[in-house]
């Protein structure tokens, strides 16, 4: 009966749990499919994945690109020679997503570029407005930083 109870126990634990992270999930979702995106080196997909326009800030300063053509030649650019230095693939290493309202949020996290091998090729601070439209989640701004930047939402 006790191993009974603690089976029930750790299932309502899991499925509150679940229930828990689905609240940050859609956006989440939107974020792994970029990178998954990134993965395929595929510069169309990773457009796809910003509003039009959308402004890009790293250390070098902002960047409006104001539609998805402009998005994609930039992106076909950076792949290109990220794959030339053995650049294959990206993970996040840490993702978090503070929903600011219904139709606002803002992600934060670490993304690992691998090469082929597995070995870290470059790790990468991030952080992202994203807004939900008609299209659903898409990124607004994006910026890249020092890991140790990246923002801890408590």
């Amino acid at each position: 009966m006790d191993a009974l109870r603690i089976a029930l126990a750790a299932a309502l634990l899991c499925a509150a749990a679940a229930s828990h992270s689905a609240g940050a999930d859609p956006v989440e979702v939107v974020l792994r499919a970029y990178e998954e995106a990134w993965s395929r080196h595929d510069a169309h997909a990773i457009a796809g994945f910003y509003q039009a326009p959308a402004m890009r800030v790293s250390p070098g300063g902002p960047i409006v690109r104001q539609n998805s053509a402009i998005q994609e030649a930039f992106f076909r650019g950076l792949l290109a020679t990220l794959v030339k230095q053995g650049y294959a693939r990206s993970e996040w290493e840490r993702l978090q997503v503070r929903l600011l309202d219904e139709n606002t949020a803002i992600a934060s996290g670490v993304v690992l570029r691998l090469r082929d091998d597995g070995s870290e090729f470059q790790r990468q601070g991030v952080t992202y407005a994203l807004w939900r439209g008609a299209e659903g989640w898409k990124i607004i701004l994006s910026a890249t930083h020092a890991p140790s930047t990246a923002l801890r939402f408590e």
